[in-house]
């Protein structure tokens, strides 16, 4: 099911943005491509601005101004929800890592919206068979005034004060610059991405686990703006990426794209065999949770290489089958 099917989808995203200025005044050609190009996917405009123009689409007139006597619901606030889409945002509103991202104030506003709105499923109905049970505590008061911090932190990019606790038990404070936080699925742990000591000749980028980050204070100082090139990348790159072939089967291609978008990866189609080849770029930290998330795929994917890791795939596979089938 597709929850949002046609609803206020990209195009219709795009077609507003133009509307919004042909309601001030004419828009041009070029500035129709630009805001598609802004608002849309790289290919909009050649599908968009050809049915505005041509009239198709007739919401412009001859001189390319909105046709529109009453453009205010194209304005910010103006859209409304479907039942659908409000009963999936309920159910979101009892996801305690939801609730991390939002005041107290905000989602007292967001309940009271919802307030008679079924939630579109329940926590309970979802059942994690290949889950740590150590996730991080996201009932706690403190994890979420600090997860709050930090999120302050990245949007105004500004500098951290942290307290981080090892596996030792020793507490020591720095001072950080953070440009990225992940979630490990696995793990159900949160992690922030950040520069230690950017002031020094030599930084080195590391990850801290929010569960073991003890105190969080925001710092008036402003962040390096050269960070944004760290988002998505590995700190501890392995040296080859593993490289999957994608049969395409049971939407298996699209499946693999929204699963491993945290990941750098370079998908291409092999015309010969008329499947993909997807190569990602890892941590060597996450190589465990990586090859979880591709055998999780079944027969859909076929691992090329490298390797190392296929070696790994082929022990992982013989422990299955010696705990349901016993000796090989």
């Amino acid at each position: 099911m597709n929850l949002f099917h046609e609803y206020y989808n990209c195009y219709y995203q795009v077609v507003r943005q133009i509307l919004m200025e042909a309601s001030e005044s004419p828009v041009t050609k070029d500035r129709m491509r630009a805001l598609a190009a802004q608002y849309g996917y790289q290919e909009s405009e050649l599908t968009i601005v050809p049915k505005l123009t041509a009239g198709t689409w007739p919401f412009l007139d001859e001189s390319l101004s909105a046709v529109l006597e009453h453009p205010d619901f194209l304005k910010p606030g103006a859209l409304s929800f479907t039942a659908l889409q409000k009963s999936w945002l309920a159910a979101l509103l009892k996801d305690p890592r939801f609730c991390l991202f939002f005041t107290d104030a905000q989602l007292e506003e967001l309940s009271g919206y919802l307030a008679d709105v079924p939630p579109l499923y329940e926590q309970t109905d979802f059942r994690y068979f290949d889950r740590y049970l150590d996730g991080d505590l996201y009932d706690s008061s403190e994890y979420r005034e600090r997860f709050l911090t930090i999120l302050s932190a990245l949007r105004t990019n500004r500098m951290l004060a942290i307290v981080y606790e090892n596996r030792q038990g020793k507490q020591r404070t720095r001072k950080v610059a953070p440009y990225q936080l992940q979630y490990s699925s696995k793990d159900d742990k949160f992690r922030l991405c950040c520069k230690e000591s950017p002031g020094r000749s030599r930084t080195n980028a590391t990850i801290f686990n929010l569960n073991r980050i003890r105190a969080c204070h925001l710092l008036h100082d402003p962040a390096p703006e050269n960070l944004d090139h760290l988002a998505f990348r590995s700190i501890h790159r392995a040296e080859e990426p593993v490289v999957i072939e994608i049969s395409g089967e049971r939407n298996s291609l699209e499946r693999c794209m929204l699963h491993f978008a945290n990941y750098e990866k370079h998908t291409q189609y092999d015309e010969t065999s008329g499947k993909w080849i997807c190569s990602i770029y890892y941590d060597l930290a996450y190589e465990t949770e990586l090859l979880i998330e591709i055998l999780s795929f079944g027969p859909v994917i076929r691992v090329l290489g490298p390797e190392s890791f296929l070696q790994q795939i082929r022990q992982r596979v013989r422990k299955q089958h010696q705990l349901f089938y016993g000796a090989v």
